[in-house]
């Protein structure tokens, strides 16, 4: 049965950021092949705050001053998006231990942070560039802009410069913005926002059972090496496969898309903390209280 379309702004409090970020790239959608390159930046963020969006095909994950920046990729991407479903993402981390990130995470349609992105952006005053040679200088946008083409691919690197104090205005803002946005929200448990959009995501399988849920063609390789429980979703119904697939029977013509049952989610979630643990350099602790609740009806 179709569930309602979810609110606008809604916030999972207190959660394992790396782990939920990783859950997203295989439970909303096939975005599996992004995940290192997305928990790294996560990761290596210097500052509290980053920032997803998500399309039809691709997650970027960046700091979310970048999506600020009409310079940066995530600016590009979350212009450049235009899947009717789009989302984005903000993560703010109010803690680290044992290297793991833990804080609020929002998520809103694109259309929200577009908004607020067409009201903050930061604009670069210069450029810093750096000769062949090793000689530096600096040059006004004026001046960057009028450079010939030859005169910039002569350069060995080059950045846009911005005010500090317009940063850490900027800083400012978009904390009281998050804190705003909190209050808006409709407050959600990770593993429930999870099935919800993952409902989504089964509903755009070729044979859907809406009481499984379901994983990438990569994740059900993984979860079949390890001995887990995977099933591949046929026109009659979902079928269980054999370890051995995970070698000789995944790659069929047709029929490539595959599911778990909620009571196998447990398989789920002891991949996802090892592959955060491996992506984000974790050495892996067993952690009682990060295991999933028992498994959700749909």
């Amino acid at each position: 049965m179709k569930q309602e379309p979810l609110p606008q702004i809604h916030l999972v409090h207190d959660t394992d950021l790396g782990i939920f970020a990783y859950e997203l790239h295989i439970l909303a959608g096939d975005f599996q092949r992004e995940s290192e390159f997305n928990l790294r930046s996560l990761a290596a963020n210097t500052g509290p705050d980053s920032i997803a969006v998500m399309g039809k095909k691709h997650i970027w994950l960046a700091d979310a001053l970048s999506a600020y920046y009409p310079t940066g990729e995530l600016y590009r991407m979350a212009a450049m998006t235009e899947y009717p479903g789009a989302r984005a993402f903000l993560f703010h981390t109010e803690r680290k231990e044992g290297g793991r990130l833990y804080g609020d995470v929002l998520m809103m349609d694109l259309d929200t942070l577009r908004q607020d992105i067409e009201r903050n952006t930061l604009y670069p005053y210069g450029v810093s560039m750096e000769y062949r040679d090793g000689t530096k200088a600096d040059a006004g946008i004026e001046k960057w802009e009028s450079m010939e083409l030859c005169e910039k691919d002569a350069l060995k690197t080059w950045r846009y410069l911005y005010a500090p104090e317009q940063v850490t205005e900027w800083q400012y803002r978009y904390s009281n913005r998050f804190s705003q946005w909190k209050e808006q929200a409709f407050s959600y448990m990770p593993q429930d926002l999870e099935e919800r959009l993952n409902v989504e995501y089964m509903e755009a399988a070729q044979n859907p059972d809406m009481d499984m849920y379901r994983i990438p063609l990569g994740t059900a390789k993984q979860m079949l090496l390890d001995g887990g429980p995977v099933c591949r979703l046929f026109p009659g119904g979902p079928e269980k496969l054999p370890p051995i697939a995970a070698v000789t029977g995944l790659w069929y013509e047709n029929y490539r898309e595959f599911a778990v049952r909620p009571e196998d989610l447990g398989a789920v979630d002891r991949l996802v903390r090892r592959e955060t643990d491996r992506i984000m350099g974790i050495r892996p602790q067993h952690d009682k209280s990060q295991e999933r609740r028992p498994s959700p009806e749909r």
